[in-house]
């Protein structure tokens, strides 16, 4: 046995010592998350939140953020300002708070009780690894201002306020490209907006106000924010399809720690929010475990059922915000609170807002129990539907062993590979024209009759119990929903084909709905078309044009111009040049496509029908529809 070598060596040359600095430049995903954007953007946040601080020690309530362009951004507060002069020991204090190690005023709680920063590292951080970064202090009469390029100190004045400028911190810097290399720097205005208003929801009274120079052309822009109602706020800017109307807020304090709640039921997906001492903690932390845990036992406390966790926060929309003396973050990004005494404050302070919300709105609470119950019945029917496909699935893998698929009046093709089509076509004159046109041995064509069951509106197992449902899985042979199988689907490619009209638009966009919700790993392989069929045939002598609208029809040639009634009535020849040739369109669904229709495929296919109903209102002119 022997020992690999190698021409490098390892021994005490090669040990370095980095200067904070440089520690900081050349790792910065330990000290702002990652050297991409995201961090450049952590850096801003880390700078806001040391305003923040300030006004929750009790001091200035406004907050401005500026971007001046070019990636540059300021941010100014009105709080006591940061403290600058010498120590006895010769240290600059101002230069030390942006770029010595372990220095800062939140070691202990004398200066600040809750703090988000520990360590007095994300200023620093920014500061290091900004191409620029300049701080201004005004504070006791006095003016100090420190100027730093790549981490370096270059300048440092101090004079008296003459001019009276109002005491504060202003910080301006550019995040430097050497350092956030992973891509191009983007500080937009959008997202600083985005950022500030969710800070806003976090302290009720502060007033942020960002503000988009006016650069070249660029008027420039100014939006604010600011919350009087904090938790409750963000509550109802994010539900959107309530279970009551009351939104269930409460507050509650031990010797050193203070929690807010705020939750709402709502029809939708179960959402949280974490928050310490304005900070988000994207992963949670042992506060959500605490409410989680009081949540489940509290509810089956006072609702029949024996809910599961998952069940009683079905639609739940809740947010936790933390003011902790100590907080003990699971990095130094803050994305998750560790403090083990949270988790029985949260779980309490749900149990005791719970009780009063029961006492005092016992209407509301019943709307609550309903819901849930309700959700529950859904539930276990899901369940024995999902069993149902699994029987059925394990039913048709037995058949595919056959070689053979029985599905009503399915014209398939010869060959099942990635060369294959299915074509679910609106009835049985539109697969009647797809069989006389297509090339048999990698075309298959399969009719539905009219509009298929609307998926989202229709409870699971109707959707299962469906004819055409079970036909179409029967067909496809790869299995549903948790059950399957995308390698034994019987066709490299599916297509939606139905009349150039809105009824058929409708039938494409149920088709897609129900693939979303049966088959969704079809669409997220690219596998999901929908044929587009022309809307008109224009004949000039021997010629004939396509257009697939209104628009396409004015920038033909004059000719003899017919409407498409349906695909069934289609020549042959026609059709086949419309599906089948270089000429043929399909619209390529995406996950992405499906993801962002999601909202509006709910809201009009969904049960709301006052939600539909204001849809309608908003985004229909009416007065473009001509009567009878």
């Amino acid at each position: 046995m022997s020992l690999q070598t190698t021409s490098s060596e390892y021994n005490i040359n090669s040990i370095e010592t980095l200067s904070f600095r440089d520690a900081v430049r050349t790792r910065i995903q330990m000290y702002l998350g990652s050297n991409d954007n995201e961090g450049a953007i952590h850096g801003l946040q880390e700078i806001i939140s040391n305003s923040i601080d300030e006004f929750i020690m009790g001091y200035g309530n406004e907050i401005i953020i500026t971007l001046h362009g070019d990636n540059v951004v300021s941010v100014r507060d009105f709080g006591r300002g940061v403290p600058f002069g010498k120590k006895e020991d010769g240290t600059n204090t101002l230069q030390a708070i942006y770029s010595s190690a372990h220095t800062g005023g939140k070691f202990n709680d004398k200066a600040y009780q809750f703090a988000v920063g520990l360590n007095g590292i994300g200023a620093k951080a920014t500061c290091l690894s900004a191409e620029s970064f300049s701080v201004v202090s005004s504070r006791d009469g006095k003016l100090a201002s420190a100027v730093f390029e790549k981490g370096n100190m270059v300048d440092y004045q101090e004079v008296e306020n003459t001019n009276g400028i109002a005491r504060g911190t202003y910080v301006k810097f550019k995040p430097d490209a050497e350092v956030f290399n992973l891509e191009p720097i983007n500080i937009s205005f959008e997202r600083v907006c985005d950022i500030c208003k969710n800070l806003s929801y976090l302290t009720k009274g502060l007033k942020f106000t960002v503000e988009l120079a006016a650069v070249n052309d660029n008027p420039g822009e100014t939006k604010v924010f600011m919350c009087e109602d904090g938790l409750v706020d963000l509550i109802k800017d994010t539900v959107k399809s309530p279970v009551h109307n009351t939104v269930i807020n409460y507050t509650l304090s031990d010797d050193t720690n203070t929690i807010e709640i705020a939750l709402q039921w709502a029809k939708g997906r179960e959402k949280s929010y974490c928050f310490t001492n304005g900070v988000l903690n994207a992963e949670g932390g042992t506060p959500i475990t605490g409410i989680k845990t009081s949540i489940t036992r509290t509810l089956n406390k006072y609702f029949k059922g024996n809910l599961t966790g998952e069940l009683a926060r079905t639609g739940l929309v809740y947010a936790v915000s933390c003011k902790v003396a100590n907080p003990s973050f699971a990095n130094q990004t803050k994305t998750k609170i560790n403090n083990p005494e949270l988790r029985s404050l949260a779980d309490k302070a749900f149990a005791e807002a719970f009780t009063k919300f029961k006492d005092l709105y016992p209407n509301e609470c019943k709307k609550i129990e309903d819901f849930l119950l309700k959700e529950k019945k859904a539930e276990e029917a899901a369940e024995k539907a999902r069993n149902a496909v699994l029987n059925a699935q394990k039913q048709l893998t037995a058949e595919s062993k056959k070689k053979t698929v029985a599905a009503n009046k399915l014209a398939d093709c010869k060959y099942h590979d990635e060369r294959s089509s299915l074509y679910i076509c609106e009835g049985d004159s539109a697969c009647g024209s797809i069989k006389l046109a297509r090339n048999s041995d990698f075309v298959a064509a399969m009719p539905i009759r009219g509009k298929i069951i609307n998926a989202l509106k229709n409870p699971l197992d109707e959707v299962l119990e469906n004819e055409e449902v079970q036909a179409i899985n029967k067909v496809l042979g790869c299995g549903m929903l948790d059950h399957i199988n995308t390698a034994k689907t019987r066709y490299g490619k599916i297509f939606f084909a139905a009349d150039a009209d809105p009824d058929g638009n409708s039938i494409v966009c149920l088709l897609l709905v129900l693939f979303y919700k049966m088959w969704p790993e079809l669409i997220k392989e690219g596998r999901v078309y929908w044929a587009q069929f022309p809307l008109y045939e224009v004949t000039v002598g021997k010629t004939k044009y396509f257009a697939y609208d209104d628009e396409e029809l004015k920038k033909l040639p004059k000719g003899k111009v017919s409407r498409n009634k349906g695909l069934g009535e289609m020549d042959p020849d026609d059709f086949e040049r419309a599906a089948f040739s270089d000429e043929a369109r399909a619209i390529h669904f995406t996950m992405e496509d499906v993801e962002e229709a999601k909202e509006i495929l709910e809201t009009l296919l969904g049960n709301e029908n006052e939600a539909r109903s204001q849809y309608i209102f908003e985004n229909v002119d009416f007065t473009t529809v001509e009567g009878e």
